[in-house]
């Protein structure tokens, strides 16, 4: 009853702002109508100026030319005459008069002399474009096309609203569990029962065949149902604890294949869209503060593969993009709000999980390139790839998960290891460059933030593990028959340089600048024999790769900070 007299409540507020938006698409459209009227108007005057324009330009139809008479008769008056008769006996004249009696041919008086040109005839020219009478196409053809392409009263009188019943659906349903709960009205139970009522009764609805000529209704209240089930689910088991994790998972599950379903079904992105909208705001609307990371990122994992599985078959690089940001942005929270030194393997876990799942989706997304779409799961897989690296940047940052020396660089090893992986057996170096990038960086934020003494032999070791790693890729890639080196599929901007894999062998002998820094924060390190054992093995392995591929670059590097280190050290522990 409350919420029926909230709703009634907010229709004084509600009804202005449809009718201020009803009468702005009107005056809209009336505006649009007078554009097209003046533009009709100015279409005839020019066709009007055109037309007088071409009548000036004629010739008068007949101008009184004087004609001469008729060639024979002309030529022949003046001179034909004989001269008059001076002999006395008239002579009968013989009935032979030739040139006069020849004359009887009136039909050929009328032609003009050969100078003459024959007078213009008008006729009406060939169709131009612009004056055809049956052009084909309606003078007003050009606005009321525009008019048609962007019909506001489509828009905003169903599609708009539409959308806006489909949210104002979920947000109602969210709320209602959000509010009894708060109040004690009802138990659990019922509200769960609601729920299910509601989304399946929306459910039935919609796919009736009357529903089938409200199609953008009827696919915004598909939606609102699959938001509905998602909120319910996930309320009945976070928080009220009605089913347990693994029927809760199941429902989940059937709730993502439905939405997957109906969304491909209808050929509709607005059940998609919504069904994400809803599904991402289930966990914030819902939450109570507490700390439940298991149900959280199973619930969005389990988003996240329907919603890829739905973009690479219907090819919608939009849920692609959405699906990675709010994912990311859920992970962030997590980590800025609950993360402890007890979470760190788990969120190490979640981050791993989330960007395998985000490389899979892009293999599958693979097999069926498309403009758009292949270029949204690239970008959407190097942005999966950045998400554990930056974590690794961050616990590196936060010294109370950097003293956690093994667990960080062992973290950051798998990932490395896995994005070259992933650059080999996809022909993308730029992913095996990401990662020698963060490499280095971890290394340097944990020696200015993080460092302990107690870790200084672990970051050794692991100093020598990823110079090795980086030193020997370019070999084990062509061990595997897939070179760094031979041409990006599909090609690349000249932005990121066309050897990216053999560039991040450089990673080797710049991870050597943390022996002089070892040596010169570690009192610990005046027995030179582990620093500059690990140092010499590493640099032996630079010279021989650098001999080997003649990148001669590696060895100077390695050289310089072998250089510095047995400075750095001489300074410290002789002076």
């Amino acid at each position: 009853m409350i919420l029926l007299a909230l709703i009634i409540a907010s229709l004084p507020f509600v009804l202005p702002i449809i009718s201020l938006v009803r009468q702005s698409a009107l005056r809209a459209r009336l505006e649009a109508l007078e554009n097209a009227l003046a533009a009709q108007k100015h279409t005839i005057d020019a066709h009007e100026r055109r037309l007088t324009q071409l009548r000036r330009d004629v010739p008068a139809p007949a101008p009184p030319i004087p004609q001469p008479p008729p060639p024979p008769l002309a030529a022949r008056e003046p001179v034909a005459p004989p001269p008059p008769p001076i002999l006395a006996p008239p002579v009968s004249a013989p009935p032979v008069t030739p040139p006069m009696a020849a004359v009887p041919s009136p039909p050929r008086a009328p032609e003009k002399p050969p100078g003459v040109p024959p007078p213009p005839r008008i006729e009406p020219r060939a169709a131009s474009p612009m004056l055809a009478p049956d052009s084909g196409r309606d003078l007003t053809s050009g606005p009321s096309s525009l008019l048609k392409a962007f019909d506001w009263e489509q828009l905003v009188g169903v599609k708009l609203f539409s959308a806006v019943a489909g949210v104002a659906l979920v947000l109602a349903a969210i709320f209602f569990l959000r509010y009894s709960l708060d109040r004690g009205w009802l138990a659990p139970a019922v509200r769960v029962a609601i729920g299910i009522v509601v989304a399946t009764a929306l459910l039935v609805v919609c796919e009736l065949r009357a529903a089938h000529r409200y199609r953008v209704t009827a696919n915004a209240l598909d939606a609102a149902a699959i938001a509905i089930l998602f909120s319910t689910f996930f309320a009945a088991h976070s928080l009220w604890n009605l089913i347990p994790s693994t029927l809760t998972f199941a429902l989940l599950a059937l709730v993502t294949v439905l939405a997957v379903l109906l969304s491909i079904r209808h050929d509709s992105i607005f059940i998609a869209l919504l069904g994400l909208v809803g599904g991402f705001a289930t966990p914030a609307l819902l939450s109570t503060g507490e700390n439940r990371p298991i149900p959280l990122f199973v619930y969005l994992l389990l988003l996240n593969v329907g919603l890829a599985w739905v973009a690479v078959r219907k090819k919608w690089p939009v849920l692609t993009i959405l699906t990675l940001a709010l994912t990311t942005s859920y992970q962030w929270a997590w980590v800025v709000t609950f993360l402890s030194s007890s979470d760190l393997t788990l969120g190490m876990g979640i981050f791993l999980v989330f960007s395998v799942t985000s490389f899979i989706a892009l293999t599958l997304g693979r097999a069926d390139r498309g403009g758009a779409m292949d270029l949204a799961l690239e970008r959407s897989g190097l942005a999966a790839s950045a998400m554990p690296l930056a974590f690794a940047i961050f616990l590196a940052a936060v010294p109370r998960y950097g003293v956690h020396t093994g667990l960080l660089f062992g973290f950051l090893l798998l990932i490395v290891a896995g994005l070259s992986a992933v650059a080999v057996a996809r022909d993308d170096d730029r992913l095996h460059a990401i990662g020698a990038l963060a490499t280095v960086l971890v290394f340097a934020i944990w020696l200015a933030t993080s460092y302990s003494t107690s870790g200084w032999r672990m970051v050794v070791a692991f100093t020598v593990v990823f110079a090795g790693f980086y030193a020997l890729a370019p070999l084990m890639a062509d061990s595997v028959r897939r070179p760094f080196f031979r041409s990006a599929t599909p090609p690349r901007p000249a932005l990121w340089g066309s050897r990216l894999g053999t560039r991040a062998s450089y990673a080797a002998p710049v991870l050597l600048f943390v022996f002089p820094v070892i040596v010169r924060i570690e009192p610990a390190t005046a027995s030179p024999l582990v620093p500059f054992a690990a140092l010499f093995l590493v640099l032996a392995l630079i010279a021989w790769r650098a001999l080997a591929t003649t990148e001669a670059g590696l060895y100077f590097v390695a050289a310089f900070f072998a250089v510095a280190a047995e400075a750095s050290w001489s300074a410290t522990h002789l002076v």
